[in-house]
């Protein structure tokens, strides 16, 4: 635990108001010695890092450590870690929240922020292609919980998706899922593949997103298309061999970075906190009845930034859970009445 206590210091050292946050993670992998630290992360707004465990063991030894030296502990929600009698392995949530004291607790799936960043990694390459990702190959190498899930992105974006893993009944029940669940206008398929491609010349993108190491060796690198992008998610997917392979192609292989990801994370949580962090959602201030944005209102409630102290209106319930289409003369006409009644004079775009 010594390089987490580093960790902690070289944060204190940089003394700036920012909040600091701490990803806890955890893999289905069982290894009660086993973890690692991820780096220092930071922008503007945020510093963040974080661990990743393989038993509740070793996160009960962080939580400890690192409760009331970070702001918010955020846990990985997402069950990887089977329980074991033998083993006490249970799940890091129910832990921190036995143990964290002092930070705050938030919650979080580092396997969803793998797929957004991955998602966006993509959305970013293919920028410049007038048809982006519309019609582009995309072979899916480990259809688990990751592979599923960008399967079903890149479908959406009507790209032809080919997914493989080893048991092919699984294998079969996911695309048949992905293909309906898909929406209906997608004419766009996923289909599956018994069997592990001979070669990757007829895909545009290989996403490996597999949990065995070396899956991607050197005879199936030999012959490549020019313009292929490999992305590398599930660490170790390329054998050594392939990798000077394909560099001496002068194809890159994308090592996913989810750190845009967490950022994004950060915002969206320090917003959702904000926006909810009053528990007055709905005013009456004289004939006038406020509510706060992302609470569904009564026919007239005027839907505002801040239902005590408003500033900003973003619209007028309809009653049905929707906004009446109001004129610009409308909004100013309201604007004029509110201002009169209640002496306050708001903005309404």
């Amino acid at each position: 635990m010594r390089e987490l206590l580093k960790l902690i210091k070289t944060i204190n050292t940089k003394k700036n108001k920012k909040k600091i946050y701490f990803f806890l993670g955890n893999t289905k992998k069982y290894d009660p010695k086993k973890f690692f630290f991820t780096p220092i992360r930071e922008n503007k707004n945020f510093i963040f890092f974080g661990a990743v465990v393989y038993s509740d063991n070793i996160s009960k030894k962080i939580l400890k450590i690192i409760d009331g030296k970070v702001d918010v502990i955020l846990i990985d929600i997402e069950k990887k870690i089977e329980f074991k009698k033998k083993t006490g392995v249970q799940n890091i949530e129910r832990v921190a929240k036995e143990i964290v004291k002092k930070s705050k607790i938030y919650l979080y799936k580092a396997n969803d922020l793998a797929v957004s960043a991955a998602e966006t990694l993509l959305f970013n390459l293919f920028l410049n292609d007038k048809r982006g990702l519309g019609g582009k190959k995309i072979l899916i190498l480990g259809a688990g919980n990751i592979g599923f899930k960008l399967a079903l992105k890149f479908v959406e974006c009507g790209s032809k998706i080919f997914i493989f893993r080893r048991n092919k009944n699984v294998l079969k029940s996911l695309s048949i899922a992905l293909n309906n669940v898909k929406p209906q206008g997608v004419i766009s398929r996923v289909k599956a593949l018994n069997t592990f491609p001979k070669n990757f010349k007829n895909f545009d993108v290989v996403l490996c997103s597999s949990n065995n190491k070396n899956i991607i060796d050197l005879k199936i690198v030999k012959n490549l298309p020019k313009k292929i992008i490999f992305v590398d998610i599930g660490k170790g997917n390329f054998s050594l061999e392939s990798i000077k392979e394909i560099n001496k192609k002068n194809i890159n292989i994308f090592r996913l970075d989810t750190t845009s990801a967490y950022f994004s994370y950060l915002e969206n949580l320090t917003f959702t906190q904000t926006q909810y962090e009053t528990n007055i959602y709905k005013k009456k201030i004289k004939e006038f009845s406020f509510v706060q944005r992302g609470i569904v209102g009564q026919k007239d409630d005027i839907i505002v930034d801040d239902a005590v102290k408003p500033k900003k209106i973003f619209g007028v319930c309809n009653g049905e859970g929707d906004l009446v289409a109001h004129t610009f003369d409308q909004k100013k006409k309201l604007l004029k009445k509110i201002f009169l009644s209640i002496k306050k004079k708001l903005t309404y775009d």
